[in-house]
């Protein structure tokens, strides 16, 4: 409620002769008309009641609605576990009804008889192995060598002309003799003595193995070209190269404008391998473990959701899935 014109005239007088003209009862008296009135004890007391009930009410309702999101959370969680599991029992299953009834039995014209149905094949064929325990087993090295024999034969049989193997820590490029020996009895165990395509091993930094009998290639055989990569492979062949092209740029044997997509792409190939046309990963999820990033720009990465372990099935449907691919390079 506002001041009345007669009062505030009142108040003003007042308040220039210092608080002089009226007296204090008489300024209690004006002000008194403007103040609101006092509180009701009973009402106060009520009001005070009622909050304490809503605070109460309050506790209890948020103490429901969190148990109530605890049992959502959990009856969610549940019917997800319940169907991850089911999933994964459905593609252990059916990977193993496959895997029986199309086993290939060591034999290469089953591996043919597979393929033949597509319509066209990788030239280029990449794999991404795991050393089991990071080779604390005892038998973590003799395995994986053993699963990339096993993925070089696939190969072989299909008619693929080149294999690249990616483990992280490199440790077949240390054991490149005797890689290539047990990829040569491999072959002989799956062709035979004398029909075992030529079989070449080669890595960067290294020299290339070659297989006795590859002068004697007949029309019929398809060598077979293994390449070893690891981690360091991507990141020390780029600084290599940044190392070469500036040392010649500054000694002027070519020019900075001559640095080109194509040039780089070109040295790369070279230093390390080409550009794969499938990169096939046996992880349940794909999971590239530091694969070097430049040479797989356009290639199809393929892995089998829940699979654990090198499987031919896997290899296999790799294939029919690069069958279906689109590529769409533009212009």
């Amino acid at each position: 409620m506002s001041f009345t014109s007669k009062d505030t005239k009142l108040y003003r007088e007042d308040e220039k002769a210092g608080h002089k003209s009226l007296g204090v009862k008489e300024r209690e008296k004006l002000v008194k008309n403007y103040l609101p009135a006092p509180p009701n004890r009973s009402r106060s007391s009520s009001r005070s009641r009622k909050r304490k009930h809503e605070t109460s009410h309050f506790g209890i309702r948020k103490f429901l609605r969190s148990q109530l999101y605890l049992l959502l959370y959990i009856f969610v969680h549940a019917i997800f576990s319940v169907y991850i599991r089911i999933r994964v029992a459905y593609h252990a299953v059916s990977l193993r009804i496959l895997s029986i009834l199309k086993y290939h039995h060591n034999t290469p014209d089953y591996v043919r008889r597979d393929v033949s149905t597509l319509k066209r094949l990788p030239k280029h064929v990449s794999v991404i192995l795991t050393l089991e325990d990071g080779g604390r087993a005892g038998d973590a090295l003799e395995k994986l060598v053993n699963e990339v024999a096993e993925v070089a034969a696939w190969c072989a049989s299909a008619g693929i002309p080149r294999l690249s193997i990616y483990e992280r820590t490199g440790v077949l490029k240390r054991y490149m003799p005797q890689t290539h020996r047990a990829l040569a009895h491999k072959l002989k165990s799956w062709f035979g003595k004398h029909q075992a395509p030529p079989l070449s091993i080669s890595t960067r930094g290294a020299s290339s193995i070659h297989s006795a009998n590859r002068e004697y290639l007949s029309h019929e055989q398809t060598p077979l070209d293994v390449i070893l990569v690891s981690e360091d492979d991507g990141r020390e062949a780029m600084v290599d190269l940044t190392k070469v092209l500036v040392s010649m740029v500054q000694k002027e044997k070519i020019s900075a404008s001559d640095i080109t997509l194509d040039v780089i792409d070109h040295e790369l190939s070279e230093a390390v391998m080409p550009e794969p046309d499938l990169l096939i990963s046996f992880e349940p999820y794909v999971d590239l473990q530091g694969y070097p990033p430049w040479p797989i720009r356009l290639t199809e990465i393929y892995c089998m959701p829940d699979n654990q372990g090198v499987g031919y099935q896997v290899f296999l449907q790799g294939l029919r899935k690069y069958t279906e691919a689109t590529f769409k390079l533009g212009k």
